[in-house]
Formats: C-alpha cells, sequence, structure tokens
C-alpha cells in the first residue's frame, strides 16, 4: 500500500507538474501570439504610413518642377529619392499615365513587371498595395500619390480662411519591399492563437499570478507605441528584461531607429528640394529682370525699382538723379557698319556704363540706342561728373574696340530735390526733356533739368 501510495503521489506529483509546465505554456502562448498579432499590425501600419508620407512629400517636392515642365528637374528628384531612400522604384508620370521620369534599384528591376493604366482597375491614390515581386524582390508595397498645386484665383475677404482651389497634375508611384518576417509570421499566428486560446480556459489561475509581472511592462510598451504613432518619433520604450516582452520592446526600438533615421532624412531631402527650388525661382526672376542683348535691367524692373527709390528719397528728404542717355546717329553706324556692329556698341555701351556704377545704382536699357541710370544718395552736380566719366570712357573703348567707328553721346539729368518734380514719372519726364534739349542744342552734350546745357566729353 504504501509503495502504491508513493507512486499515486508521484504520479500526482508529475500531472500536477505537467499540468503548471501546460498552463504556463499556453498563457505564453497566447500572450505572445497577441502580442506578435499586435505587434505584425502595428508594423504594417507603420510601414504604409511612412510609404504615403514618402510619397506625398515627393509629389510636394516635384509638384513646382511639373507645373512649369521642368523634366531635369523632375529627374534628378526621381534618381536622388531611389538613392537616399529604402525604395525600390520611384515613378513621375503625368495624368495619362505617361511617364515623365522614372528610376529604380538596378538589382530589383521591378518597373518592367508593374501593372500600368491598361493592365486593369487603377488602385486608389494614396493607398498602399501589396504586390507580388519577383526573383529579386519577394513581396512589395506599392502606392500611387497624386501631385496637385494651388490654382491662383482672386482673394476677397468672404474668401478668407478658406482652403484654395487646387489642380491635379499628374502622380508619383513608389514601391518599398514588404519585412519578410511579417510575411512568414501572418502564415504561422492563427494556428498558434488557436492553440493557445484552447489552454488559456485552464491557464486562468496561473494567469493572475503572471499578471503583474507582465501587464506592467506590456502597458508601458503599449504607451511608447501610442506615443511614437501620434509623432513622437524620439520615444522608446524602456523595457529592458531579457523575456519575450523584452525581445518585443527591442524590436519596437529598432523599429523605431529606423524610422526616425528615415524620417530625418526626407526632412533634409525636402529642405535640400525647397532650398533648389528658391535658388531657382530667383535665378528665373533674376532673368526675366534682364534684357538679352546688353545684360542690363529692362524696362520694366527699372520701372519698378525707380518707384521703390523715389518713394524713400521723398520719405527720408534725400538726394536722387535719373540720367538719360542716347547715342548720336546710332543708324549711321548701323547703315554704314551693319547691325552686328551696331549690337557691339551698345553691348560696348551697356558694359561702360555698368562699369562706372555703384552697387546701389540702376542701370537699363530703355529701347533702341536709348540707356537709364538711377543714382540714389546723388545729386546733379555728382551725376553730372559721372555722365562726364561714362561719356569719355565710352569714346576709348569705341575707339579701341570698334575700329573706325566714331560715336558720341548725349544725356538728360533730373534730380531731387525740385520744387517741379513730385513723382517717380516726372523725374523720368524731366530727364528725357534735357535729353531732347541736348539733341536740339547740337548732340554731344549733357543737359541738366532747368540749366543750361554743358558740352560732354568727346
Amino acid at each position: 500500500f504504501s509503495r502504491r501510495l508513493v507512486k499515486a503521489a508521484l504520479s500526482l506529483q508529475c500531472k500536477a507538474t505537467a499540468l503548471v509546465v501546460v498552463l504556463t505554456l499556453s498563457v505564453v502562448a497566447v500572450v505572445s501570439g497577441y502580442l506578435l498579432r499586435f505587434n505584425e499590425q502595428f508594423a504594417r501600419e507603420q510601414r504604409e504610413t511612412q510609404m504615403v508620407q514618402m510619397a506625398s512629400m515627393l509629389a510636394k517636392a516635384a509638384a513646382p518642377p511639373f507645373a512649369v515642365g521642368d523634366v531635369a528637374a523632375l529627374r534628378d528628384l526621381a534618381t536622388e529619392s531611389a538613392d537616399g531612400m529604402p525604395l525600390l522604384y520611384v515613378v513621375i508620370s503625368d495624368l495619362n499615365g505617361r511617364q515623365i521620369a522614372a528610376s529604380q534599384d538596378t538589382k530589383a528591376g521591378v518597373l518592367d513587371t508593374l501593372p500600368g493604366p491598361a493592365a486593369g482597375r487603377a488602385p486608389a491614390p494614396g493607398r498602399p498595395v501589396l504586390r507580388t515581386g519577383t526573383k529579386n524582390v519577394p513581396v512589395f508595397l506599392d502606392v500611387t500619390y497624386p501631385i496637385t498645386t494651388h490654382q491662383p484665383s482672386g482673394a476677397t475677404v468672404a474668401d478668407a480662411g478658406r482652403t484654395a482651389p487646387t489642380k491635379l497634375l499628374g502622380y508619383v508611384r513608389t514601391g518599398m519591399v514588404e519585412d519578410r518576417w511579417q510575411r512568414t509570421m501572418a502564415s504561422r499566428l492563427d494556428l498558434l492563437i488557436g492553440v493557445g486560446i484552447l489552454a488559456a480556459v485552464a491557464a486562468i489561475p496561473l494567469g493572475f499570478l503572471l499578471v503583474r509581472r507582465i501587464v506592467s511592462p506590456l502597458e508601458g510598451l503599449a504607451g511608447a507605441m501610442n506615443r511614437f504613432s501620434r509623432g513622437e518619433l524620439d520615444v522608446r520604450s524602456p523595457v529592458t528584461r531579457t523575456d519575450e516582452i523584452g525581445r518585443l520592446a527591442f524590436a519596437f526600438n529598432r523599429m523605431a531607429d529606423e524610422h526616425q533615421r528615415t524620417h530625418e532624412r526626407i526632412v533634409r531631402l525636402n529642405a535640400d528640394l525647397e532650398k533648389r527650388v528658391a535658388e531657382r525661382t530667383e535665378q528665373l526672376h533674376e532673368l526675366a529682370s534682364r534684357e538679352p542683348l546688353t545684360g542690363l535691367y529692362n524696362r520694366r524692373y527699372f520701372n519698378e525699382m525707380l518707384e521703390h527709390r523715389f518713394s524713400e528719397a521723398k520719405r527720408y528728404d534725400s538726394e536722387i538723379s535719373c540720367i538719360m542717355l542716347d547715342l548720336d546717329d546710332f543708324k549711321n553706324v548701323n547703315d554704314r557698319f551693319g547691325h552686328q556692329t551696331g549690337d557691339k556698341l551698345l553691348i560696348l555701351t551697356a558694359e561702360t556704363i555698368s562699369g562706372q556704377l555703384r552697387t546701389a545704382d540702376v542701370a537699363a536699357r530703355f529701347g533702341g540706342d536709348e540707356f537709364i541710370v538711377l543714382l540714389p544718395q546723388t545729386d546733379s552736380d555728382r551725376a553730372y561728373v559721372l555722365g562726364e566719366r561714362i561719356a569719355g570712357q565710352l569714346a576709348e573703348q569705341v575707339q579701341e574696340h570698334l575700329a573706325g567707328v566714331r560715336i558720341t553721346v548725349s544725356m538728360g539729368i533730373a534730380s531731387l530735390p525740385s520744387a517741379e518734380i513730385e513723382s517717380a514719372e516726372a523725374l523720368m519726364r524731366a530727364a528725357d526733356k534735357a535729353l531732347y534739349e541736348a539733341k536740339t542744342a547740337g548732340k554731344d552734350r549733357i543737359v541738366v533739368a532747368s540749366t543750361a546745357a554743358r558740352p560732354a566729353v568727346s
């Protein structure tokens, strides 16, 4: 009997031990399965959100060059984006699906296998689609994002606070490899969770003993995940355990580090693109303000600067002068030596004028062989001296570079302060009238408004 009792006790002890082991394993299986499913779903959502964010930033960066038809800038954007980010490819296309710029990972070769607009129903813009890959790329996410720009419209008081209407220009399409472990885990999770649920009924007593050890770090990890999902990219899980929860926290922290590095690269790329767009805009504005033959400012830009500088002079009661220059008998030079020589003479005149000016002065070709110079903080006497220098220097340059050509110049000068000049337009008219007086008085001279004509240096 004693032997049977000992045997029964040993059997009961073995069964109890086995039950505890089974219950423990069941609880671990249920909890691990739940956490793995949660982490897999969270990681997929984060990956899809990351894809959409990258596509949105690329669409925003592509909008300015797309709007002006700068294909070279779009190709540079596609190449830099595919090289600088974890993307398989970047494709920029118009509304009809025609590719304008494209770049891809040369090892993957995915672009040739992508379904185009005619291969079925097009995916909704901004929604990632899981695609079957090639022998080099198992599975990848594909997202198409619209490229839009704001349409200019007349703003009124009633329109204040409303969003400006947008115009669809085209699409940017990107792809990213799906994580391999997510696919493997997804195929086995259902079986793991099913077995865990059946064993969980018997694991409730043991669960109460384990709840304090399990729930507390999980709440901390979930809180870190929620804060990270709201945009706090520097949040990390403080869990330092070495069990499953610790490994899960380590995986989350590693994923967060990768996401933050990618986000910082995108921010740097976006800042660089915005800087380049601003520089290109400034270059285009400068080119639009220049006269193509001489390189001087054109008449439109000069009128803008005249209004601005004249208003400053009136506001601060300072001096300002305007010189109108005209080449005497320029038509005879064209008729005798040809228009090519005439163009060289105009360019030489522009270079001579520019070489005598300060940084604050503005020179422009006013039309034909007529030039105009604006001189802030300059009275009529100093403007006259500058006119003499320009005339003398021009005569020397023509003698040196245009053999056989002899040219003189007539000038009219108007200055503030003057009781007769009340506007920028009046200042320019006064200088033009003085130029006319110089022409009628025999040319080759300088006339200051309301003064007698003085001969120019020849």
